[in-house]
């Protein structure tokens, strides 16, 4: 499932069905995509598998509850795939949407690159449906602001694949020098460098090197630290949050410590508006370390549906102090 919050202004079905796969950050397949509108303004975006036929179409997921958590009364439906089981989808859904208030203005299928309007029969909407638009006024807004669409939801995940064997052994050796050197310094002066640390590198736009790398994943095993940095995500105030730093941190660093870094490389993402790639980090998280309770945290306010912006103010505590702030 996805969540994607984002100010654009979408002219009509095509723009839309056009923009989708930059508000979700790949192109959906086999998948239901719900639009949430508050008057005619987007709210957010969702995304779920379809079942495998429509004789099962009753296990599809209720998005009822994240619609109305993100004060939506109208909503588009967009089903991607085979006809039968997408407008059975469709179907069940708005059903489902009417019985709660939300009115369903849009219905749409896209298959094989062709957009369906299944509430309209007008010339603009013709039986053999019209081509998908490369190309619109919202999806160039969209991708001015950083949206991107990758082929498909693999590549997505494909993002936290680890780097070469050779790098991921320089940050091991550099893991174990810090360890060491760790030994020198009393317990504020060592927090103290980590936190400035992370300010230093969230506040750079360039990825660090292995050294660096090492120093940020030991202190992101600090709690405060790892805290410190969910309060400056969550501020809004760097670029993209600097998803790109806790990838590169989750890329080189080895299972024992990946867990804090794969957390905020998915908060970063869910505070962005990519809650796919958000989701596959929150999940490396858990896998590397099932009981670690932020990334379950996190990971179910993003399946609930909670908007993110309501998440920025969690984190910081008093790190500035040791900051001088």
């Amino acid at each position: 499932m996805n969540i994607t919050e984002t100010d654009i202004s979408i002219k009509g079905p095509s723009d839309l069905v056009c923009t989708v796969p930059l508000l979700l950050g790949f192109h959906p397949e086999h998948s239901l995509v719900v639009v949430g509108l508050s008057g005619s303004d987007l709210k957010c975006t969702f995304r779920i598998d379809l079942p495998g036929s429509a004789d099962h179409i009753e296990h599809l997921l209720d998005l009822t509850g994240q619609l109305c958590r993100n004060g939506c009364d109208r909503c588009v439906l967009i089903a991607y795939g085979e006809r039968e089981v997408t407008e059975a989808a469709i179907a069940r859904t708005a059903q489902r949407f009417d019985a709660a208030g939300i009115e369903s203005v849009d219905r749409l299928r896209v298959t094989e690159g062709r957009c369906f309007g299944l509430d309209c029969e007008r010339e603009c909407c013709p039986p053999e449906g019209r081509p998908v638009p490369q190309t619109s006024p919202a999806s160039c807004e969209v991708a001015v602001s950083g949206g991107y669409a990758l082929p498909d939801r693999s590549a997505v995940a494909a993002q936290l694949d680890p780097a070469e064997p050779d790098r991921r052994a320089a940050v091991a050796a550099a893991v174990d020098e810090a360890l060491l050197a760790d030994t020198e310094l009393d317990w504020a002066e060592h927090r103290g460098r980590d936190l400035r640390a992370v300010e230093r590198w969230m506040g750079s736009s360039e990825l660090p090197g292995a050294e660096d790398i090492a120093v940020l994943g030991l202190a992101l095993g600090d709690s405060h630290v790892r805290d410190h940095a969910i309060g400056r995500i969550g501020s809004g105030e760097y670029e993209r949050n600097r998803v790109d730093l806790w990838i590169w941190l989750v890329r080189h660093l080895d299972a024992d410590l990946v867990a804090p870094a794969a957390t905020l490389a998915g908060f970063a993402a869910y505070r962005f508006g990519n809650g796919v790639l958000a989701l596959e980090a929150f999940e490396l998280a858990l896998r590397s370390r099932p009981g670690y309770r932020l990334a379950r945290m996190l990971m179910t306010a993003l399946q609930a549906g909670i908007p993110p912006g309501t998440l920025a103010g969690i984190g910081g505590g008093k790190a500035g102090e040791l900051l001088g702030g």
